[in-house]
């Protein structure tokens, strides 16, 4: 499992660098790959990698930009791919968008409707929301501000304990999270995730500048 997670994640890295750059490792990803892979496989070995670590929540992957967070993500959706487990996966400014499109025939915003399959307590398909952080985090409603990714997690964290998963990649750290998004979904981080950071040091690489 492990050599074809790594496999398929040198041939993302490759794509997404027009074949310039393939996987590069250093001890975080190292790190990181094992965990994900055994976490894809459904692995009990998983819940030794970490505190607190569960294969009932999803995967939290933060870290610096460029870090390979996203290669990562999508190497695991491969993976349950592999195993007949669809994954979906959106980034969180096509969530911002999906509220804000407006019906061609009437002219009206979709709003929640445009998202009501994402914030879904019900939802057993698996989500992965891609660049938390990246999209606009306060948008207006009716004159109201909404905040899109913040009702989508709320409305998901309610379904949690019943088998609805989800996973995230970010650049922000805890106290930017509390900033944009609020302390609730701030503290549910390690109730509803498994946190696996990446590119957290000084030196650590930024890949894309390789």
């Amino acid at each position: 499992m492990l050599r074809a997670f790594l496999k398929r994640l040198n041939q993302r890295c490759l794509e997404s660098s027009n074949g310039e750059r393939g996987l590069i490792l250093d001890p975080e990803m190292e790190k990181a790959i094992q965990l994900v892979s055994k976490y894809a496989n459904n692995d009990p070995n998983f819940k030794k990698g970490g505190k607190d670590y569960s294969l009932r929540k999803g995967l939290w992957i933060g870290g610096n930009f460029g870090s390979g967070k996203t290669q990562l993500i999508k190497t695991f959706k491969d993976a349950k791919k592999s195993f007949g487990v669809s994954v979906g996966f959106q980034t969180c400014v096509d969530m911002n968008m999906a509220f804000l499109k407006k019906d061609e025939f009437n002219n009206q915003v979709a709003r929640f409707d445009g998202i009501k399959t994402f914030a879904n307590k019900f939802d057993k398909t698996q989500r992965i929301f891609d660049d938390l952080g990246e999209e606009e985090t306060q948008i207006l409603d009716f004159g109201n501000k909404i905040c899109v990714m913040s009702h989508i997690l709320s409305e998901r964290y309610k379904g949690f304990n019943q088998g609805t998963l989800t996973h995230i990649t970010t650049n922000l750290s805890l106290e930017q999270i509390r900033k944009e998004y609020g302390g609730r979904i701030e503290s549910r981080i390690n109730e509803m995730f498994n946190v696996i950071i990446l590119g957290s040091k000084a030196d650590s690489p930024d890949y894309r500048k390789i």
